[in-house]
């Protein structure tokens, strides 16, 4: 394991940390300590009640870990803590095992990486969720932009070729993907539930619904409003949980965790060019998939 720098096309370079043929991100941790957690992921022990969350980074985590704790609390009372205190790529095990219920464990690992398992004995029940791929390009490139670790400061144009080799962390989104697929074509052996982020945005209540059934919770109309509600973007942004020493350890000045949570807002980013270039790799590398389409507006 071993720290590494990964360079744009205009050679600024990008840090993170090879854990053995597979990047992940640098937590400011020793690399040891980054590649030990990473080995233990697959040998986590889930306890009754838990949900696992699965997400490629920046496909709505955050929204969707505040819109379930609620859910399980039936409260749409500010919930303590935030998803990094059960994400298993950046606690250790014991760490994550001493965080009260309910507790949503997620993790932005390819599915071959997880702790299959363990989900499967225990039939924990899943949710995947996913972000059309150019909004989640647009705002990886910034989560990368503005946090201090990665040590990057390059154009948009230079990283995003490199993003689509997968040449960054955690790999192409369309390996991911592809992964789940083939994982739910052999049958994964546990309950999942697939969700899409801009099918939340533009149908919230009935994507609140079908999660309600498969969690097999019963919530009455005007919390299951309340809770959309409390989880709408402004209020989110608003009740900013970051604690300000965290801020000053790990985000530029000028940067925010939650930054817009648009669907569309990649039309203000990619070129003609770059979109016509990006269609063309996603079409080769996703051709007959069943997540090949996604809702790219809104409008």
């Amino acid at each position: 394991m071993t720290s590494v720098l990964i360079n744009d096309l205009g050679n600024a370079s990008m840090r993170g940390i090879d854990v053995g043929g597979f990047v992940t991100p640098d937590f400011m941790k020793p690399p040891e300590e980054t590649k030990q957690i990473f080995e233990k992921v697959p040998e986590y022990k889930f306890k009754d009640g838990d949900l696992m969350l699965c997400t490629y980074p920046k496909t709505g985590t955050n929204w969707l870990y505040e819109i379930l704790m609620m859910i399980l609390k039936k409260s749409a009372e500010p919930v303590e803590g935030n998803k990094g205190d059960l994400m298993l790529e950046f606690q250790s095990a014991e760490s994550v095992d001493k965080q009260p219920a309910p507790r949503i464990v997620n993790c932005h690992y390819p599915c071959r990486y997880l702790l299959l398992k363990d989900m499967k004995d225990k039939q924990i029940k899943t949710i995947l969720c996913c972000r059309n791929p150019k909004d989640t390009a647009v705002s990886y490139y910034n989560h990368m932009k503005g946090i201090k670790s990665y040590e990057y400061d390059g154009k948009w144009s230079d990283w995003l070729p490199v993003y689509l080799q997968g040449k960054l962390e955690y790999g192409k989104y369309t390996d991911y993907l592809i992964g789940w697929e083939k994982e739910i074509q052999n049958g994964v052996g546990y309950p999942l539930h697939i969700m899409y982020y801009e099918d939340m945005k533009k149908n919230g209540s009935e994507e609140i619904e079908k999660l309600l059934k498969f969690l097999g919770v019963d919530l009455d109309n005007n919390l299951k409003n309340d809770i959309l509600k409390q989880c709408g973007f402004d209020i989110m942004v608003k009740r900013d949980k970051v604690p300000p020493a965290f801020k000053e350890m790990f985000f530029k000045s000028d940067f925010s965790f939650l930054r817009k949570g648009q669907v569309g807002d990649w039309k203000n980013w990619f070129t003609v060019a770059q979109n016509e270039m990006f269609d063309d790799i996603w079409e080769k590398e996703m051709s007959g998939s069943s997540f090949s389409k996604f809702t790219y507006s809104m409008y």
